[in-house]
């Protein structure tokens, strides 16, 4: 089984609602990827290439308690065969997300956001896959089907969800690597 890392950036900010003159902050991100016989890349399902997963900006106060969450957002890895990459009939793929940060939650089933310099507090993300059930971080999905001659987009949801009573405003931000499991 040939198996692929990349890294991914959800790029996310959490926000409270402004009466007046604010400032902001502008992040420019991207990850060379290292390569490889099948390309896989992070897209918006059914159209092009992402160069991140947002998951906008809601207010602190939309976490009352611990478990609430912000509306789900799609993004799939799109896995293409040709030039090099041969699906077999009936592949099936997993994918893994690895934590960089710390892993979070009660059930420490959520990605955490990076700490320090104006960040949010008391949230972390979940990413689930396309039946709306969580992945664990670094454990694998549940598998997909690929397709042997076009494009498979792997559906994915992501959302943040409060790990404390009180949701502090800032910028809430990580980076996960995945690896998905090709045939």
């Amino acid at each position: 089984m040939k198996k692929f890392t990349l890294a991914m950036a959800l790029v996310l900010s959490a926000g409270t609602a402004f009466a007046a003159d604010e400032t902001g902050r502008i992040e420019f991100i991207g990850f060379i990827n290292p390569g490889g016989t099948c390309p896989i890349d992070l897209v918006s399902p059914g159209l092009g290439g992402l160069p991140e997963v947002s998951l906008g900006t809601p207010n602190a106060n939309k976490f009352a308690s611990i478990g609430d969450t912000s509306e789900e957002v799609v993004f799939a890895l799109r896995v293409t065969p040709g030039n090099g990459c041969t699906i077999p009939s009936g592949a099936k793929a997993t994918v893994k997300f690895d934590a960089l940060h710390q892993i979070v939650g009660p059930n420490a089933d959520l990605y955490g956001i990076r700490q320090g310099g104006g960040a949010a507090t008391g949230v972390g993300i979940a990413i689930k896959d396309d039946t709306h059930t969580k992945i664990v971080p670094n454990t694998e999905s549940k598998e997909y089907d690929l397709f042997a001659n076009t494009p498979t987009d792997m559906k994915f949801y992501a959302n943040f969800e409060s790990i404390a009573a009180t949701v502090t405003d800032g910028l809430a931000q990580t980076q996960v690597n995945f690896t998905v499991a090709l045939p």
